[in-house]
């Protein structure tokens, strides 16, 4: 192992009193290395990503059956976009109740909401609060939040055209729940047509929800 992997080791044994979980740990955790590696060695653009998360860049002669979703790449930033809408792509609330947990992860400012990427953690938190049964997330999916949703807005046409080619449904000109949270009582939702981002009482307001997932990681 490299000399930052063993002290990596070390640390672990410390924390787990126990060399063999020490060692599952590092093994996690070099794992994870590896995919976010794989990533950043890939070009910008459109994948089409398998269920064991291999990847294909997709340029309209991909294969038409096999895959769980298309991913947009840009930079640092990636996500997996699912091949259908939540709850046959109705106009839904997104919980059942307001906020009574007292989180801190509110994003109250249009600044602060579209610089949030944490759908993973935001879409935890909404399942704490009662999410709407309507969405139903496969395992390692997510809402995605207003930074990957918008993601998803500024590659729609060409997410749009591999989704498309492999019979999926397209994304809509349609308001979108985000999982960013701005208060107890509301979220943010994107418009997907012209941008727009706005605010709606997350247990009566209703858009749209298009799952998302990790890409490579």
């Amino acid at each position: 192992m490299t000399d930052k992997q063993n002290m990596r080791l070390a640390l672990l044994i410390l924390q787990h009193g126990d060399l063999e979980k020490a060692k599952a740990a590092e093994a996690f955790v070099v794992g994870n290395d590896e995919a976010q590696a794989e990533s950043s060695q890939l070009s910008d653009g459109i994948y089409l990503v398998k269920a064991d998360g291999s990847c294909e860049l997709f340029n309209g002669k991909n294969e038409k059956t096999g895959w769980v979703g298309v991913a947009v790449k840009l930079g640092s930033k990636a996500v997996t976009v699912a091949l259908h809408d939540a709850a046959d792509g109705d106009d839904i609330t997104l919980t059942t109740a307001d906020d009574k947990t007292g989180w801190d992860g509110y994003k109250d400012t249009y600044l602060d909401a579209t610089a949030d990427w944490d759908g993973q953690g935001n879409t935890k938190h909404l399942q704490e609060i009662g999410l709407n049964a309507a969405i139903v997330l496969q395992p390692g999916q997510y809402i995605p939040s207003v930074g990957e949703m918008k993601l998803v807005q500024l590659f729609r046409k060409e997410l749009n055209e591999a989704l498309a080619y492999i019979g999926a449904d397209e994304i809509a000109d349609e308001w979108y729940w985000t999982s960013t949270e701005c208060s107890a009582n509301y979220a943010w939702s994107l418009y997907l047509n012209y941008g727009n981002l706005y605010i709606y009482t997350k247990a009566s307001g209703k858009s749209r929800v298009r799952p998302v997932s990790a890409f490579i990681s």
